[in-house]
Formats: structure tokens, sequence, C-alpha cells
């Protein structure tokens, strides 16, 4: 179930090759190599417990994840389903106790992307297997559809876009990243300040993980689409959240930033969750890789070192992260372990690791197992939102969410196997 927006994010992002990303031809731009010789490798080399894995829970989600009511803007579009219970797939979307908190054409388009990027990933490594191809060419309208007019302040958003138009090979899909780069830049980027925020909000604000997403969102199309001031936005807002949001104490990014009205940005609380720590380091990286700034590797390995050490977030007897910290007083929320905070930072992690030599290799390794064999659910082929702290399934309090949170969620469900699929390519 999705009790908060996809961090994903949808999070969850990683760049199967950002050299790829940097380099392969797209309409309206020449090829600075040969784009097949680019693309991920295929899976020979995999491990067969994670080919198994990733089967298992695409055949769930082939059979139970499709939403033929869903509705986007009162019209019926069709989607994913939010979440269902694991045992029983016909009771869908649970999402607030009481019998209201059952609406069944609810879907969340994020997700929706989410889900062809996997697809997408998947088709990569297994080009001979056809097995999903329908339900490929579902999601792909499907997202097409919902994020032809799609404007929020969010960069994932254009590197799933632009990964999965190149790797189907979709002008389309390409296009709408461009789109959406370009809405970041007109819409939501402020040249007074150098930043990417909310300004709808009353006051503005930002999450720092998806500002800096916009930032290298902005340099990948400013180079790709030769803008250079595109660039430049790009590299003023990903400047500004490091000297307004890092925490230099724990070495780690707010959550949530308040644009003031002194020209000063305040934190909005004092947590840091490994959810969002994750995108962060996947942003930096990606940012480095475009422009060759030795600071942004560097701050991504100080937010690395800190998720797997001196924060506490890691949990050293029993392996994943809890749920946040707070940074005022250094308590650390205990009370269960969400799986995109696995996988978020799994995805970071790797790039991470391509970008630097392997540094945290074990911690990489560390993390895999925990997604594949502690929140794999193996008996019924899924991820759920959330575990209790040695990984048994989450019982919300009175009033705070659903109760025994036995259900399958599409957004954990693609973020894990985006994740896990990472180290196959």
């Amino acid at each position: 179930m999705r009790h908060a927006n996809i961090q994903t994010a949808r999070y969850g992002l990683i760049l199967f090759c950002i050299v790829v990303l940097a380099g392969c031809a797209l309409p309206g731009r020449p090829a600075g190599s040969d784009y097949t010789s680019l693309l991920p490798a295929q899976a020979s080399h995999a491990e067969g417990a994670i080919d198994t894995l990733v089967d298992q829970v695409l055949t769930n989600m082939h059979q139970h994840a499709w939403n033929p009511r869903a509705m986007t803007k009162a019209l019926v579009t069709g989607g994913l389903f939010i979440n269902w219970r694991m045992s029983d797939p016909a009771i869908t979307n649970a999402t607030r106790p009481g019998p209201t908190g059952n609406a069944q054409n609810d879907h969340d388009p994020q997700v929706d992307l989410l889900y062809l990027t996997v697809l997408a990933e998947y088709r990569q490594l297994h080009p001979s297997l056809h097995t999903y191809d329908g339900d490929l060419s579902r999601a792909t309208a499907l997202v097409l559809a919902d994020f032809k007019r799609y404007s929020v302040p969010k960069g994932w958003i254009y590197f799933y876009l632009l990964k999965s138009g190149l790797l189907l090979q979709n002008t389309d899909l390409v296009n709408e990243a461009h789109m959406l780069a370009e809405n970041l830049y007109t819409t939501w980027y402020d040249p007074a300040l150098g930043n990417v925020y909310d300004h709808l909000h009353t006051p503005g604000d930002y999450t720092p993980n998806h500002t800096l997403q916009c930032g290298a969102a902005l340099i990948d199309a400013g180079q790709r689409w030769h803008e250079p001031d595109r660039v430049s936005a790009g590299e003023r807002t990903i400047e500004h959240v490091i000297a307004a949001a890092f925490n230099t104490h724990y070495h780690l990014f707010y959550d949530t930033m308040v644009v003031g009205s002194d020209g000063q940005d305040h934190p909005r609380g004092s947590q840091a969750r490994p959810s969002t720590q994750g995108e962060a380091v996947t942003a930096l990286v990606t940012a480095y890789t475009l422009t060759h700034r030795q600071q942004y590797l560097d701050i991504a390995g100080q937010v690395l070192q800190s998720l797997f050490g001196g924060s506490g977030l890691w949990d050293t007897a029993r392996g994943g992260f809890f749920f946040a910290l707070e940074m005022d007083s250094g308590q650390i929320k205990t009370d269960y372990k969400e799986t995109r905070s696995q996988s978020l930072t799994l995805l970071g992690l790797h790039l991470y690791n391509q970008a630097h030599q392997q540094q945290f290799a074990l911690q990489e390794q560390q993390l895999t197992a925990v997604l594949s064999e502690h929140f794999y659910q193996s008996t019924y082929h899924g991820f759920v939102y959330r575990l209790t702290p040695d990984f048994q399934i989450y019982v919300s309090k009175p009033g705070a969410g659903i109760g025994v949170e036995d259900y399958f969620t599409t957004e954990a469900m693609g973020s894990a196997l985006d994740a896990i699929q990472q180290g196959t390519t």
C-alpha cells in the first residue's frame, strides 16, 4: 500500500548506463556512438535466484496488478491497483481504515511508469522471452497518456521516461522526457534563487532528493539537446541544495526544506530517511558522471558512509534500514523497515559502485540479500510496503493504517524489481 508519494520513487532511479543517456542517438540529435552497443548486456551472467524472483513477481503482477476500472482525471483509462491482499488478490486498493479507504478507481501514474521501466529492463535482459509483451504494450500506452501533460518537480520521472524510451527505442517516450525537462526549467526553476522548488505551496518548499534529481535532469537534458542554460540551471540547483539542505554533522540531507522569505532555506523538521538519501546519492552520482565535478561524488560517498555507519540507520544485527533518523535528537525510528528504503538505497549504491571502483561492494551484496531473502514474500511472490524490524508482517496502529498490512503494493514491487535487476545489467 502506498502511504506516501513514490520517492521514485519512483523513484527508484538507476541509469542502466550514464554513458548511454549522455551519448546515444535520440530524435533530432546526432549519435555519439552506436545505440545498440551501449545498451545493457543480456542476462547471461545473472544469478539464477534473482532471475527466478523477478519472473515470479512479474507473473504475479501480470495476473493481479491490472485494474481496468482505474481512472485518470475522471476518465476510465485502466492502470495498476495500488495494492492487493497477498493471500486473496480479489481484495484490492486498501489504503485507509474504514469503508471509504478502498477506492477502486484510484491508481498512481508514477507507479505505472515504474512498472513500464521494469518491463523495459526485463526485455533488454531477456530479449528472447516474450511472456510480458502484452503487459509492456499496455503499460507503454498508459504511460504515454499519463505523462502527456505531466508537470511536477520530480526529476526521476525524466530519467525513467528517458530510460524506457531508449530501451524500447520509442521516440514518443523520449519526447515526453524532453517535455518534462522543459517544464522543470520553465515552470519550477527559479533563476533568482538558482533552485527548483514548489512555488505553488505557501511558503514554497522542496524535498532535496527530488530537487537534486531535477538538477541532474536539467544537466542531462541540457547536454542532450544542446541547451547550455539548462545545464547551468541544473548545476546551480544541485549546488543550492548541497549548501542549504546537507547536514554536515550526520552527512545526510534533510527530508523537506522551506524556502524562506529572507532568502535562506530552513528544514521542516529534522528527519532523514534512507529512501530519500538513496535518491540523493543517485542524483549526485548521475550529475558527477555528466559533469565530472568531484564534489558531487564526494558528497554521495559521505551519505553512503553515514547510512551504513555513523547514522545508526543500518540494522547491524539483522540487516536492512530502519525507517528514519531524527537529526536534532539522534533518535532512530525503529518501528518498521520500508521496502523502498532498501530498494532506493540499493539503486544509488549500485550506481556509486560503478563510478567509484566498487567501494561499497560488500554493502551492495548485503542489501541485495536483505531485499531478496527477507523482504521478498516467497509464498505469494511479492513485496509489501513495510515490515517489522525482524521482517514480519507489520500491523499498523488503530487509526494510523489498515491494520494487518499483508498487502502487496505495486510501488514496492516495482521499486524492488528495479533495484534488484540493476545487478544483472
